[in-house]
């Protein structure tokens, strides 16, 4: 037999190519398969928790990093709003008491020059559902509740109060028998300077049917006893729901310029004397930062025979 040379026999082909024809150019191979999965293996996968997704938005640290620097924007302010930020009220010592502002000292010391009674913060009332009120000042020898505000503290909380404790569903009661319910409440504004002739008003709250408040202007006066006394002065210039709910929007600026700061009116004759020292007294009046309490001594002369809104009574 002959012997066999390596120009005969013909190479091997690998068994992955057995049977099978080499790929033309152009085609594409197909990708080999896919080993069977062992016995169990689907089970196991069944078991196997989803991993989570990815989420295909960029982080907000990427964000933040790639941002420009700058200054940061300011809110744009409305035309004619009243939302400004509340200032931030300063206690006051003063007569045995602690004041929240100094707008409320100088009620006091106001009511305290012209010898007018007055207990600070009485009590707690229920004004509505929902509605409790802490009035700031009652007068007892004149049956007149007082509230102090500014126009920035007057929102739509406060102006329910004031409203319902005289003429809503559950008003608040005098504080002397037979603590009938209450008839008259006066809003205190910021005091300004005196004008020549002028003499300053503050509004009146009063009852004016079934939840519905009258609001009319009034002022100091003395008597000819020589007590003073507040007087309404005129018919009432509007009204108002008096309902014990808050009412959906803050009242406007021009509105709280006539509830808190109404323009002074012509008085028949000159401002008695004792009325004028009083609102000048209270305009001018002087605070000590570190303190807390006043440093007007003229003022603190004037006032130093009443404590706690009361006289001292006749010295030995």
């Amino acid at each position: 037999m002959p012997n066999r040379t390596a120009a005969n026999v013909a190479p091997r082909m690998p068994k992955a190519a057995l049977g099978k024809s080499p790929a033309k150019a152009g085609t594409t191979v197909p990708s080999p398969r896919k080993k069977a999965a062992a016995p169990g293996a689907s089970r196991k996968a069944a078991t196997k928790k989803p991993a989570a997704k990815r989420s295909s938005a960029p982080k907000a640290a990427s964000t933040r990093g790639t941002a420009k620097t700058g200054r940061p924007r300011k809110a744009p302010v409305r035309a004619g709003s009243s939302r400004a930020p509340k200032p931030k009220a300063m206690e006051v010592a003063y007569s045995g008491r602690i004041f929240r502002s100094r707008l409320e000292a100088r009620w006091a010391v106001f009511l305290d020059l012209l010898d007018v009674n007055w207990d600070y913060e009485p009590s707690f009332y229920q004004v509505g559902d929902d509605l409790y009120y802490l009035p700031d000042f009652y007068l007892p020898d004149h049956q007149l509740w007082l509230e102090v505000k500014g126009a920035p503290f007057m929102d739509t909380a406060s102006m329910a109060k004031v409203l319902a404790s005289i003429a809503g569903p559950m008003r608040i009661p005098l504080r002397e028998a037979p603590y009938t319910p209450s008839e008259r409440l006066l809003l205190g504004g910021p005091f300004k300077a005196l004008k020549h002739g002028l003499m300053p008003v503050h509004t009146l709250i009063t009852p004016a049917g079934l939840n519905l408040a009258a609001l009319s202007y009034a002022a100091f006066d003395i008597e000819p006893d020589g007590r003073a006394t507040v007087k309404a002065l005129g018919a009432p210039w509007d009204t108002a729901a008096a309902t014990g709910v808050k009412a959906a929007g803050r009242p406007s600026p021009s509105r709280l310029q006539l509830l808190l700061e109404p323009e002074p009116q012509l008085r028949a004759g000159t401002v008695p004397e004792r009325i004028a020292r009083a609102y000048t007294g209270a305009y001018r009046l002087a605070f000590d930062e570190a303190s807390k309490s006043i440093c007007d001594s003229e003022v603190l002369t004037a006032v130093s025979r009443r404590r706690s809104g009361r006289p001292l009574g006749i010295a030995a």
